[in-house]
């Protein structure tokens, strides 16, 4: 990747498949259009996004659709994704298998990986499905050497001969410095110079920062949240706390809490995050958060705020995220959709992709 260039990755669930633990837990067949399908209007100005052709309700099994999806992206300036991995310990995987083809295939779709590290809650309910576990240096190296295939193929996305990886939630790691060892240990051994890290969830002021080349903070725009709607903030804590399930779902605004909220920064290895929406009332219903008045304009606004971070910026490796390609059920996506067709697609290649010569 050259130094002067900008990287644009966009978040990918690999979601979009059968698979027998989400039988057992949600019914035959599920995905999350399953989510996606069940979905209901609980505001007059609410919309629910769904997928259009060529490919609607598409199964990632079908290499035709990861190739469109590849060639998608980048017909817009996105550079690729950084898919969703699921390792919870001791070998158990979940959502590995559409990855598994693309390495296997050598599809054409250009990524890297994000440890998803965090424990799966039925959030309706309540309920506990997977756990995720930390089992310490020998159980990071088998994991490793799961990741070392597709950190060796040409489609797997790297900086400076450093496969990209990134992690979701480091502070929940406890041995994080014994992870990070191995890691980056197993890959030099492997003729790599180390790994890319990418901590999301992660700022400056955070205990683990300095382990990472950079990182990014997505959600950081939901502590503003009170000052939005205090009234749906309260809502919120009650269910959180009490276990409710009638109050919401919990409404604020995506102008005044994204594009208002936008901190902009010197810092040269803070990431900033695109944010494409957000609807989570499909996957979690009354327990959802729904951000109203997102459109193309104020997208727009989003995007111009980032931009002018980015080219203010010392920084030496460019990098933007977008929050999300396909997050169907929340709501929270770029792919091309029901209500605003490629016209998001479309405006981050005016506004990011094609200023990429001018850096």
């Amino acid at each position: 990747m050259p130094s002067n260039k900008i990287l644009s990755l966009a978040f990918y669930l690999p979601q979009f498949h059968e698979v027998e633990e989400n039988n057992r837990w949600w019914g035959k067949g599920f995905t999350e259009w399953v989510h996606l399908g069940q979905a209901k209007k609980y505001y007059d100005w609410q919309e629910i996004r769904r997928p259009i052709p060529p490919f609607t309700e598409y199964n990632l099994l079908n290499p035709e659709v990861l190739e469109w999806q590849a060639s998608t992206a980048k017909k817009y300036g996105i550079d690729g994704f950084l898919v969703f991995d699921y390792w919870f310990g001791a070998g158990k995987t979940l959502l590995e298998k559409p990855m598994q083809q693309v390495l296997d295939k050598q599809l054409n779709f250009d990524y890297c990986l994000c440890w998803a590290n965090h424990t799966w809650f039925n959030k309706r309910e309540n309920i506990l499905l997977q756990q995720q576990q930390y089992l310490g240096e020998a159980d990071y190296t088998a994991y490793f050497n799961r990741l070392l295939p597709h950190f060796k193929s040409n489609h797997y996305i790297k900086i400076d001969n450093k496969p990209i990886f990134a992690i979701f939630n480091p502070h929940e790691i406890p041995d994080l410095a014994v992870f990070m060892k191995t890691f980056q240990s197993l890959a030099i051994k492997a003729g790599f110079d180390g790994l890319y890290l990418i901590g999301e969830n992660t700022d400056a002021t955070s205990a683990h920062a300095d382990y990472f080349d950079a990182y990014t903070r997505s959600n950081n725009l939901f502590k503003a949240r009170k000052r939005n709607n205090v009234f749906s903030y309260l809502k919120e804590k009650l269910t959180r706390k009490f276990g409710c399930s009638q109050l919401g779902p919990f409404c604020y605004d995506y102008e005044s809490l994204v594009v208002d909220n936008y901190t902009d920064t010197d810092d040269v290895k803070y990431i900033p995050s695109v944010f494409t929406g957000w609807d989570t009332s499909p996957r979690h219903q009354k327990r959802g958060t729904i951000l109203k008045g997102f459109d193309v304009a104020t997208f727009k606004k989003h995007l111009t705020k980032i931009k002018n971070t980015l080219y203010k910026s010392e920084r030496k490796d460019r990098i933007v995220l977008i929050k999300s390609w396909n997050e169907w059920a929340e709501g929270n996506l770029i792919e091309p959709d029901s209500i605003f067709g490629y016209q998001l697609l479309e405006v981050y290649r005016d506004i990011i992709a094609d200023d990429k010569n001018k850096l």
